[in-house]
């Protein structure tokens, strides 16, 4: 309490160099609606991946999810010749992300520690595509326990731990876009809780920019195409 504290401005022309979109008709992640969000994320996901030239990494809150997703999108990235990269097929990150950045115009599909120390400068990452807000388990042991210490002082749970954790790694997977001074990208959001829900206004907070363009599957060849 009694330490000084300073915030410093990022050293990146984030207003110059970084586009921001959120999806606007995103289903919301509810029960009974599995599959209808798989299919609009694969659908969204894919057409992103076509529209930029250069490669795009996808942030997963979900192993499940992730796999899901590559199966309805690996047809379709090998018929534009995108190579496609997923998170459990085997391979290490390290190496995943080199041949990643090696491809030029890849696809990596990753979640977990994907979100953070994922360095891939210049064109090979030019888009962050975040799926979902990254809200931990609420069922994992660890943060079930201390949700139960926060109750049992009369505290919310989801206020003073789920959200403000979420918002750092989200804040963390934005990161993965501009690594260097020359290097410039979008990122996009598929989660429409960040437009609709009362906590979503700490998540616009965190965005690299103030201004942002909402879009959905009627207009995203128009939204998007500015560059």
């Amino acid at each position: 309490e009694s330490a000084d504290a300073l915030m410093v401005t990022s050293p990146f022309d984030y207003e110059e160099n970084c586009r921001v979109y959120i999806a606007s008709d995103a289903p919301q992640p509810e029960p009974g609606k599995g599959r209808l969000d798989l299919d609009y994320l694969a659908n969204m996901i894919s057409w992103c991946a076509r529209d930029e030239p250069g490669g795009s990494l996808v942030l997963f809150t979900s192993h499940f999810d992730l796999r899901k997703v590559a199966e309805r999108c690996e047809g379709f990235f090998k018929k534009i010749k995108r190579p496609l990269f997923t998170q459990g097929a085997g391979q290490a990150r390290t190496e995943l992300t080199r041949r990643f950045a090696e491809a030029g115009n890849g696809v990596l599909f990753g979640t977990d520690s994907f979100w953070t120390g994922v360095d891939v400068p210049g064109p090979a990452l030019s888009q962050v595509i975040i799926a979902r807000l990254p809200f931990e388990n609420p069922g994992h042991p660890v943060s079930e326990a201390r949700s139960e210490y926060i109750r049992e002082r009369g505290g919310n749970p989801f206020a003073e731990m789920t959200v403000p954790e979420a918002l750092v790694k989200f804040r963390q997977g934005m990161g993965r876009l501009i690594r260097r001074h020359e290097d410039c990208g979008r990122i996009v959001i598929l989660d429409s809780r960040i437009l609709i829900k009362s906590y979503g206004a700490r998540f616009l907070e965190a965005l690299p920019v103030k201004d942002f363009q909402r879009f959905n599957r009627e207009n995203r060849g128009e939204i998007l195409a500015v560059r």
